[in-house]
């Protein structure tokens, strides 16, 4: 009937029938239990599932047809005597009923609860997967009809069927289940059921009903004693405790005044439990004489009535007024008081105080006692109060505590079900967020190791911020902390965060931290987060207010006091920065509007807005200008390291941009206004930092400036002179002959003053001597720095070339200087000296002395110099191409595979640079794996300015940033990746063919660091006896490979080309003890590879095949003939081309003599030796490498197939021109690659030969075992062969005869055999 639509009146009609048939036959109750089970299943799977029974509220709620019965059933499970059921008030007593019979009614509901549960559950775990999730969105409907009707008056049982629910969940059947799509769903519905349970607390907690509040007694007359309001409408005045009410407040339906004496409805009820007390207690003294079960004394219930029992009877007198049809409300009464009755812990002594209040109305009503009104609304209310005090609700702390728990699953699926639980929770109250246990919980998924589970933990904080900001401060750090994560979606996250948490409190006490960590992001490797770090800014410091400024500072300056809070928070943060750096970026990027979306940048960006922005950072330099004069005033003495801040963050804006710095009203406002500063006689680092910001400033500004004045000019002058000869740090000294050379263009002065201190310096450096070191360095500085701003100056004088020759002749005869600091500071000036004159870079003396300090022989600090000395030039170079670079045609690039180093296509014919970075480019690269991190570090920045200036063919560097992939230093890895996944964008072809170069070199760089002492002691690399890489090694290769193949994996042709360039070094390779460590690291890096597709390895298998399948018949042959002729006494001739020659013979030693780097045996006789050429025994050791080659790809394979489940068949049915398949997922066990012990040098003695041919002889009998055949038998010693059989070919059968007894003397093999037979390998 329940399965038929159309019908609902004939099922509204069968649900008190078969509550009646459930209350009365106990023993059918487990039959309508499981057909109730089956309606369940056979209902419809939407979510929309027909809802056709209608709930008496206001709303119109509905419900499922099925559901009502449930909740019918289980209130009608707690049974009421027959004698109960009669209208007579005196039947109370007469029937026999035990004080325990409540708790039995109790009991009854639960089991039926339990059984209906415990079936659905059973019948979950037995199903299909798709019946199952059909099966799910049936209880997830249940569950939302159960929802609805919790802490309705009419439903008690609703409660107490969700709380067996959630007890059967928490237990086996849900989060303790060994089955995840169990734990999955327990997780789903107790996160569901919970949130429930937190908003109706939270909103009881929140609402000012009269029954969740004591009554203020020392209220006027004339208030209301609920909302305290004496407006609103018609007062009534309660004749017992002489309060006021409006009609309203208390929920009462108004009929009119009331004709008689007036009562609110806490004293009606209260009244009435006097009334019902009385009445026991006279029963009880009638029925005393005849020792009535269930009686009690009168003394026992003379105690004065607790406020909670007086709001229940006010929801039975609600109930009791509300009749029914049916019987559906008398058994919702006694539901409760059985579950009162339960829950009283003088219960016992009340029993029958209890049973008076099920049938209050007859007695009552004989007392002449009515029962009061009470609206809808006031009695879900009351409902809803009575439920917090019930078990249900008492167990949330379980539910959240379990919760919790399950966020430390090992599997991140449950761990973002129990996240997203969680989250349900704290939406329905977003105070749950400051409970310390949910503040660790959370905080701990802030660290997990899935990238989803991490940002739905941030995703939970991050929607409460703005509306409960007490939230923010307090998960602040940890939230922080994730700026820095791996996961592109986490950083963004955590970044608008943080920018919610400024926004949304005004007053944010961590606001100058919260700006630092956003832009530490500023240079994030992701462009989305910069654009988000830039924006983020904007919004803080750049965006035009919507209102009209009208406040201004108090001080009397022009500028807005919303500017000047701006600035100063930009001053706060720039105190706790270590430069401005970071600064300069945000402010460039806001300037420009960079960040805008691209749909704005295709329209063109709003000019009103660049106005806009330009417009407030020139009032914020106004402002810092106001703010470094008013540090000056304060206090004389210690003004100007106050003023510091303030001063380097007018040096960031005027980086940008010096124009913000010269307003058109009066450009000499700034330069007239710093100038005093370099008077300062104070000479500490603190000020040091604060002039060199003022004279950039100057410096900057400067040519801005029209005309200045003459006395100004003169001034200046002086004063720049004065600080270059006595100041004594020199970076002030840099910046005052920068800004000297500046003067003299711009006022016009020539190069007089510049060619005195020039001959000042030449001077000096020829009067003092070598031991003066500090003088001689500092003439150095300051001769070179004078030659390279002032050239441009010199260079229009009738002796342009004078000065600039006799500095260089000086320089390079202290080069040669027995003092190592004065050799630095040489080469330091003559790094100055060159960016002046570039052509210098082409004598050849001076090219002698750049490539003797780029040697790997040289000191680490010349190197480092002289690199520093080439970036500089770069650098200097690269500005004055200016927009010349930006607006030409990118360069295309022909692919070279010589060894010289090819010019870049209108780079090197045109620009004296790109000849000049060509000349010294192998040097440079040299360095790029040199052992000091500086040094390389250094290195490596020049070779991005040369990609990015196209000086050279990108070809030539890729082997060297392949090898810096696997650098420990993060700096060197991040920009070497960086570079190369550009340059596999721009030129894919250049990069596929150095991959195998770069493996090699990174080899070789990670045995150089290990080989270095100083290195060495930091941090081993290298400790194998046998030349094979450590951990450590490895792992440093294996995550930098595993970054390079990330970039190429898409192609599938490039990783294709990647895999064919290792898997080369394999086949022929040049036999070598040295080469073998290369192999085995080659080896490790292809089993560490990556892969996310089944082709991959796929592919892999299928090169390695092909190298086996030419190769390994041939080392075979030779090696067998080789020792069967050995042990035969005869000469051992190894077939060469088409024919076999035959040679005399040498003996042949044992293992006891050692051959040379040569590789050549001398000659020895031993009574047990055998004869053989020194010749032959190098192409026998030329085999036996190759063998050792073939033997690691045989474990590679191996390792691939048992990893990724490739049987056989699947390799061999594998072709690579073949499509790729689409939705193909790949499984991997987690399994170490162990290369095992691998023999470190080549055979010396027949011995060795005979032990390396059967190790050969073994890898390739293990090869013709099936993955699954080898799984199963992975822990015998020697798994045993697999028979030739479809269309699979192992060893002949020769071979396996001869090698049937592993002990066994080693047989002769028949060549012929060998060469009629082919191997096919799967």
């Amino acid at each position: 009937m329940f399965l038929v639509d159309n019908i609902q009146l004939l099922q509204l009609k069968a649900i008190p029938l078969l509550s009646a048939v459930f209350s009365s036959y106990t023993h059918h109750r487990n039959f309508l239990v499981d057909e109730t089970v089956q309606l369940l299943w056979k209902l419809p799977f939407s979510k929309r599932a027909v809802r056709a029974y209608h709930l008496p509220d206001e709303e119109q709620i509905q419900i499922q047809m099925i559901t009502a019965l449930l909740i019918q059933l289980v209130q009608c499970s707690a049974s009421i005597p027959e004698t109960l059921r009669q209208t007579s008030s005196t039947s109370i007593l007469d029937a026999s009923i035990d004080a325990s019979y409540p708790s039995i009614c109790n009991e009854a509901a639960t089991d039926a609860c339990c059984l209906f549960w415990t079936r659905v559950l059973q019948r979950l775990t037995t199903v299909k997967a798709q019946d199952a999730s059909e099966l799910k969105v049936s209880i997830e409907n249940l569950i939302m009809d159960l929802l609805a009707t919790l802490n309705l008056p009419e439903y008690p049982a609703s409660a107490n069927i969700l709380e067996v629910l959630c007890v059967l969940l928490l237990q086996n059947a849900g989060l303790k289940s060994k089955d995840i799509s169990a734990r999955t769903l327990a997780i789903d519905i107790l996160g569901t059921i919970a949130a429930r349970l937190k908003r109706d607390s939270a909103f009881c907690s929140r609402d000012r009903f009269w029954v969740l509040e004591e009554m203020d007694l020392t209220e006027t007359k004339d208030v209301c004693s609920v909302c305290r309001d004496g407006k609103g409408g018609k007062l009534f005045i309660c004749n017992s405790c002489q309060r006021v009410f409006h009609a309203d407040c208390m929920g009462v339906k108004e009929r009119g005044p009331p004709s008689r004496s007036w009562y609110c409805q806490f004293c009606t009820c209260q009244k009435q439990l006097f009334v019902l007390q009385s009445y026991c207690n006279s029963q009880n003294r009638d029925n005393e004489k005849n020792n009535c079960p269930g009686s009690e004394s009168s003394s026992e219930n003379s105690e004065p009535f607790v406020r909670l029992e007086v709001i229940q009877q006010i929801l039975l007198n609600y109930l009791q007024e509300a009749v029914s049809t049916d019987d559906a409300h008398f058994f919702a009464r006694w539901f409760y008081l059985c579950l009162w009755y339960k829950d009283d812990p003088k219960s016992q002594q009340k029993f029958t105080f209890y049973l008076a209040r099920l049938k209050s109305r007859a007695i009552l009503r004989d007392f002449g006692t009515e029962l009061s009104s009470l609206t809808r609304d006031s009695a879900k209310r009351i409902s809803l109060a009575l439920g917090q005090n019930n078990s249900f609700s008492r167990g949330f702390d379980t539910i959240l505590c379990m919760l919790l728990a399950s966020l430390r699953e090992n599997s991140p699926i449950l761990r973002a079900k129990a996240l997203r639980a969680v989250s349900i929770i704290v939406e329905a109250d977003p105070e749950v967020l400051c409970d310390k246990r949910v503040q660790s919980a959370v905080e701990g998924r802030f660290c997990d190791s899935a990238i989803s589970v991490r940002e739905a933990a941030l995703e939970l904080v991050g929607r409460h911020i703005a509306s409960h900001p007490d939230v923010g401060l307090q998960y602040f750090e940890k939230v922080a902390e994730r700026v820095k994560d791996t996961g592109v979606s986490v950083r963004k996250r955590a970044i608008k965060i943080i920018r919610d948490m400024c926004t949304s409190n005004a007053n944010f006490s961590e606001y100058t931290k919260a700006c630092l960590e956003i832009i530490s992001r500023i240079s994030d490797e992701e462009s989305s987060i910069q654009d988000l770090v830039c924006k983020t800014f904007y919004e803080f410091w750049f965006e035009e207010p919507t209102v009209v400024q009208t406040d201004f500072v108090e001080d009397g300056s022009s500028v807005p006091l919303e500017v000047a809070k701006k600035t100063e928070q930009i001053v706060q943060m720039l105190r706790r920065m270590p430069n401005h750096q970071l600064l300069v970026t945000v402010i460039r990027r806001n300037l420009s509007l960079e960040f805008s979306s691209q749909s704005a940048k295709a329209v063109g960006i709003n000019p009103l807005s660049l106005a806009s922005v330009r417009k407030r950072c020139e009032l914020m330099c106004k402002r810092l200008l106001e703010r470094i004069l008013q540090e000056e005033e304060t206090d004389s003495k210690e003004g100007e390291v106050r003023a510091l801040p303030y001063v380097l963050a007018l040096h960031a804006f005027c980086v940008v941009d010096p124009a913000l710095c010269a307003p058109a009203s009066d450009p000499s406002q700034f330069v007239v206004t710093l100038h005093p500063y370099l008077k300062s006689q104070v000479d500490n680092r603190a000020v040091s930092h604060l002039l060199e910001s003022i004279i950039f400033v100057i410096d900057a500004v400067l040519p801005l400036v029209r005309k200045p004045p003459l006395s100004f000019v003169k001034e200046l002058e002086q004063d720049l002179v004065q600080m270059i000869i006595r100041h004594s740090f020199l970076t002030v000294v840099h910046a005052c002959i920068k800004c000297l050379c500046t003067l003299s263009k711009v006022a016009g002065k020539g190069c007089s003053i510049i060619r005195n201190l020039i001959e000042f310096y030449l001077k000096r450096l020829d009067t003092l001597t070598v031991d003066n070191k500090q003088q001689v360095g500092r003439s150095l500085f300051c001769l070179g720095l004078l030659i390279r701003f002032g050239n441009e100056l010199m260079m229009a004088s009738d002796d342009r070339n004078t000065h600039a020759d006799k500095s260089l002749s000086l320089i390079k005869n202290l080069l040669f200087s027995e003092d190592f600091v004065i050799k630095v500071r040489s080469l330091q000036a003559l790094g100055y000296v060159l960016i002046a004159r570039p052509d210098y870079m082409l004598q050849r003396d001076v090219g002698k002395i750049l490539e003797a300090t780029f040697s790997p022989s040289s000191d680490a600090r010349l190197k480092l110099q002289a690199l520093q000395n080439m970036y500089d030039y770069l650098l200097d170079a690269e500005s004055q191409m200016g927009t010349d670079k930006a607006g030409s045609t990118k360069a295309s690039y022909p692919e070279e595979r010589g060894n010289g180093v090819p010019v870049a296509a209108g780079a090197g014919d045109t620009n004296i640079c790109g000849g000049i970075i060509q000349l010294y480019w192998d040097g440079i690269l040299g360095r790029c794996l040199d052992m000091n991190e500086q040094v390389r570090q250094t290195a490596l920045k020049i070779v991005e300015v040369v990609l990015r200036q196209g000086l050279v063919h990108p070809i030539t560097c890729v082997p060297y940033l392949i090898a810096l992939e696997t650098d420990p230093l993060e700096s060197n890895w991040k920009l070497s990746h960086h570079l190369l996944s550009n340059m596999n964008e721009k030129y894919p072809s250049f990069f596929e063919s150095r991959l195998g170069d770069g493996l090699q070199m990174s080899f070789s760089f990670i045995h150089s660091m290990a080989s270095s002492l100083e290195y060495s002691n930091q941090n081993k690399l290298l400790g194998s006896i046998k030349g094979k890489p450590d951990g450590n090694s490895v792992t440093h290769a294996r995550v930098g490979v595993s970054r390079i193949y990330r970039v190429i994996r898409g192609n599938r042709v490039s990783r294709n080309k990647f895999m064919s360039s290792v898997v080369r070094k394999f086949d022929c390779p040049i036999p070598s003890p040295s080469q073998i460590p290369f192999l085995i690291y080659c080896t490790e890096i292809l089993a560490s590879l990556p892969f996310s597709s089944p082709d991959e390895p796929l592919y892999l298998i299928y090169t390695i095949n092909r190298v086996i399948q030419v190769r390994a018949g041939s080392i075979e042959a030779n090696m067998k003939a080789f020792s069967s002729h050995s042990l035969e006494g005869e000469d051992f001739v190894i077939p060469h081309g088409n024919g076999v020659g035959t040679i005399d013979s040498v003996p042949l030693h044992t293992s006891d003599q050692l051959m040379n780097d040569d590789a050549k045996l001398q000659p020895l006789k031993t009574a047990d030796s055998y004869t053989i050429l020194k010749v032959d025994l190098q192409k026998v050791q030329a085999e036996c490498f190759a063998a050792i080659a073939l033997q690691l790809l045989l474990k590679l394979k191996r390792h691939l197939k048992i990893v990724f489940g490739l049987n056989d068949a699947r390799c061999q049915a594998y072709s690579p021109n073949e499509p790729l398949k689409t939705g193909e997922t790949l499984t991997k066990q987690s399994i170490s690659f162990n290369i095992g012990e691998m023999p470190s040098n080549l055979p010396t003695s027949q011995k060795e030969v005979l032990e390396r041919y059967q190790e050969f002889k073994a890898a390739l009998k293990d090869d013709t075992i099936d993955y699954a055949v080898y799984a199963a038998n992975i822990k015998r010693k020697r798994p045993a062969p697999r028979s030739s059989k479809g269309g699979r070919s192992g060893f002949d059968d020769e071979d396996d005869d001869g090698d049937e007894d592993w002990n066994a003397s080693y047989r002769r093999l028949s060549s012929s055999s060998r060469k009629s037979r082919g191997r096919q390998r799967l």
